[in-house]
């Protein structure tokens, strides 16, 4: 196989990986919204938000990616988590 094609496969298996780790992280938020629902709380708080980003541009930077890639990534994450636990709260 060209050296190409192998870089894909490797591309492609980790395609995988984030997406099966990105799915048991929506589970967790799911569970999470039905606990806040179920306390009375909102489904959203912006601190915690922040804390998030904060940790992304930690981790980040520890495998040196930018400040902006880790952005990018927290606001897809959070979009997602956002919009999911809207529809169960709400």
């Amino acid at each position: 196989m060209p050296r190409t094609e192998e870089l894909r496969e490797m591309i492609r298996e980790i395609d995988q990986q984030i997406i099966e780790q990105v799915a048991t992280r929506m589970e967790i938020t799911d569970e999470l919204a039905r606990a806040k629902k179920a306390e009375g709380k909102n489904y959203w708080d912006d601190a915690k938000e922040k804390e998030v980003i904060k940790r992304y541009h930690e981790l980040c930077e520890e495998v040196k990616m930018s400040e902006d890639e880790a952005r990018k990534i927290a606001e897809v994450i959070l979009s997602i988590s956002r919009d999911r636990q809207k529809h169960i709260v709400e």
